[in-house]
């Protein structure tokens, strides 16, 4: 039985799991009898249904587990180096050890794709980028590498590498007449195949920035917390209005008017930190306010 469908190609996907069900789906195409049950039993494990329940998400692939189904892959050794870092990302829940995995991924992929990506990561990752962004497109400005380093209190060479970053995503242009860093009209376009973990990498290191602001003058920071009791619906829609205020603040206080004005950057956080609550009867006539507001 033949087949139209490209062999998968493991540098295609940052889940394994996807990458373990699009092979399965192009040998079961090339073959009918081909199945689960029979590759589980050629890499040598006990459960016929071992690599099914893996790819739908119900079991994990082990160390131990890793060398057998690599050798049913017949990967190169490129490509077995991204499985192995592919299947730690994966499964790692420490943000650190996520990134460090994809970054190994980014650094074995070095084709078209994958330098998009890499671009459009390295652009996220580093919150100081998005920043000298916004200050490329105040088009009263004139952007030379000093002005973006003394700016934002960076070392020259810093601040060249972030404007080659944002010129890699295609947001930005070097212009020759004015001697200057100039933003071009393109938004950022950001890979599917990236998923969360650039953006993650950005709000890692934007808290890190904010805890680190604590200590700055009262007039340049300000915090506060707001405790809410919110069911999945309400949350979902503060999310929704999160989103409105956010566009509302910017079109009502962004500054015209660049003398004396700063780049702020505000970071809003929102999670769970109970479990789901259960209404006890017994206090069922006692009224509990729904949010608390704790002093800045």
């Amino acid at each position: 039985m033949s087949t139209s469908k490209p062999k998968p190609q493991v540098m295609d996907y940052v889940d394994y799991r996807q990458f373990l069900q699009a092979w399965y789906q192009y040998n079961k195409e090339r073959s009918a009898t081909f199945s689960f049950g029979t590759w589980t039993l050629q890499c040598g494990f006990k459960s016929r249904s071992f690599l099914q329940q893996v790819s739908i998400g119900k079991r994990n692939l082990g160390l131990d587990s890793i060398a057998p189904v690599l050798q049913s892959l017949k990967l190169s050794q490129i490509d077995g180096e991204y499985f192995e870092n592919l299947v730690a990302y994966t499964h790692a829940t420490n943000i650190r050890i996520k990134e460090y995995h994809f970054q190994q991924m980014l650094r074995l992929n070095k084709n078209q794709r994958g330098k998009k990506v890499s671009d459009v990561y390295n652009f996220l990752r580093n919150p100081k980028t998005p920043r000298v962004h916004l200050l490329l497109s105040l088009k009263s400005l004139t952007c030379t590498v000093e002005y973006v380093a003394n700016t934002f209190n960076l070392p020259q060479k810093e601040a060249l590498e972030i404007l080659e970053s944002i010129e890699a995503c295609g947001l930005s242009y070097f212009d020759d007449e004015s001697n200057s860093w100039k933003a071009t009209e393109q938004d950022l376009d950001i890979p599917t195949e990236l998923g969360n973990v650039a953006l993650m990498a950005f709000h890692h290191k934007s808290l890190g920035e904010a805890q680190d602001a604590l200590s700055a003058p009262i007039n340049t920071r300000h915090f506060g917390t707001l405790l809410m009791t919110l069911n999945d619906n309400e949350y979902t829609l503060v999310k929704r209005d999160l989103e409105e205020f956010f566009d509302a603040l910017s079109a009502r206080y962004t500054s015209k008017e660049l003398n004396g004005a700063r780049i702020f950057q505000m970071n809003f956080n929102i999670f769970a930190t109970s479990e789901v609550l259960k209404e006890n009867t017994s206090h069922s006539g006692q009224k509990m306010e729904s949010f608390t507001e704790l002093p800045v």
